[in-house]
Parts: structure tokens; C-alpha cells; sequence
């Protein structure tokens, strides 16, 4: 079967996403080398659904990835903090069938995270790694702030008040993400949407949403900082 990705291509690297598998993300130095990761990935992202209990077709082990789309920019999508294009292929209305999938998949992704950092006591969680932009409290923050971000960017207003400890923080962002998704409202089901906050330099680069961006984009996001919690915790242990 043939499987279709999006080709973010810059200065320096390439980001790959394949809006059929949310969660699968990968980046590499050149488009090659990206497309190359994202084979890999695919394969990867369908035996993450196998493990958390899901059925996969017998078709899913034999695919062939084809470009759908390529945006060319002038950053390095590599980089944390780059700004967030919308592609031809998140502007479709999303479905029923896609929230509830999308629910599920962010219970999987949550679910590994928590595994993970469950325990971890505070020498571990404040280490700061060699060359590594963040600890893992940090990240922690950032998915748990994230998250919320991701809601506003559909012009929605969300309680903005947050618990201090990590932890907290987590599952009270995910239950507002959890909530909204659950009674999803049909106006900001498609359309594209110009969020009025946080209109600084980044934004004005690209402050351009969709219902079908932020779906991806949160499975995205924690599965991307989870593996970068991996990495963290093998420097920390070696």
C-alpha cells in the first residue's frame, strides 16, 4: 500500500510527517536522509499501535511511501522553536471517526510518557544533559503547556491558570484537551483559523490552523519530547 508524507525542506534539515499516522515525525539532514528515517518510522509507528493492543492489517507490513507534498522554507525545521506551516493536507474537515481516533492514540502516547517518568525522583527530573536544550521537568512543562497552546490555536478561549507541579500540570492540561475534543465544536471542525494570541515575530511567520493540524500535531508533540526523554535518561544512566 502506498503511504503519503509531507516534506518540510530547509536550511540545514528536513522534517517528515505522515498525516495518516499521527504520531510519526522524524527529521533529517536532507530529504534523503529524512525520507529514509520516515520508512523506519512508519514501521515503528505500527508496531507502537500493535503494542498498546491494536489490530493491524496485513498489508501494513509491506507499503511504499510516496511524497504528497513539499514545502520549501527558509529556517531549519530541525530546530526547536521553528515556526509551524500549514500544509494542503490538514485543511480538510476532520470526522467523528479521526477526534476519537486521535483520543485514543494521545491515551497511548500518554501512556508511554508516564511509564517513563513515573518515580523518577528530582535529581533526574532537574538534570540538565551536556548539549541538551532542556531538563526533564522542563519537557514535562512544555508538553503539558503545549498542549493547551495547541486548543487556542482553533481562536478558542481556555482557563489559563495552571497547577505548579508537573504532574498536575499534565492531567490538567490533557482533561481540557480531552473535553474539548470530546464535544468538538462543528464551526472549528474545518476552516482555517487565525488565532488573535501570542501575534509576535514567530507567529506573524505562520499563524495559520486547522482542526486537522492540531489533531496531528498533539500526537505529534508528546511523542516526539517522549523520545527525547529517552535520550535524557540514557545520558543521565551512563
Amino acid at each position: 500500500m502506498k503511504i503519503f508524507v509531507c516534506l518540510e525542506v530547509g536550511q540545514g534539515g528536513t522534517g517528515v510527517f505522515v498525516p495518516e499516522c499521527s504520531g510519526c515525525w522524524v527529521f533529517g539532514r536532507t530529504p534523503e536522509r529524512a525520507l529514509e528515517k520516515v520508512k523506519v518510522g512508519i514501521e515503528e509507528w505500527f508496531e507502537w499501535l500493535k503494542r498498546h493492543g491494536e489490530k493491524i492489517p496485513t498489508e501494513a507490513s509491506k507499503f511504499a511511501v510516496e511524497v504528497g507534498e513539499i514545502l520549501r522554507v527558509n529556517y531549519n525545521p530541525v530546530e526547536a522553536g521553528k515556526p509551524e506551516p500549514l500544509f494542503w493536507s490538514e485543511v480538510a474537515p476532520i470526522r467523528s471517526i479521526e477526534i476519537a481516533r486521535t483520543i485514543r492514540l494521545l491515551g497511548y502516547s500518554r501512556s508511554d510518557l508516564f511509564n517513563l517518568v513515573s518515580g523518577l525522583g528530582n535529581e533526574i527530573l532537574d538534570w540538565q544533559p551536556s548539549g541538551k536544550p532542556r531538563t526533564i521537568r522542563n519537557t514535562l512543562k512544555h508538553i503539558g503547556f503545549v498542549e493547551w497552546w495547541y486548543i487556542t490555536r482553533l481562536d478558542v478561549e481556555l482557563p489559563a491558570e495552571f497547577p505548579k507541579d508537573v504532574f498536575n500540570l499534565l492531567n490538567y492540561t490533557r482533561k481540557i484537551v480531552t473535553d474539548y475534543l470530546q464535544d468538538f465544536p462543528k464551526e472549528k471542525r474545518s476552516g482555517v483559523f487565525q488565532p488573535k494570541r501570542d501575534v509576535g515575530r514567530r507567529a506573524k511567520i505562520c499563524n495559520l490552523w486547522t482542526a486537522r493540524k492540531v489533531l496531528r500535531r498533539l500526537v505529534d508533540h508528546e511523542r516526539l519530547h517522549t523520545r527525547y526523554i529517552e535520550k535524557v535518561l540514557r545520558m543521565y544512566r551512563s
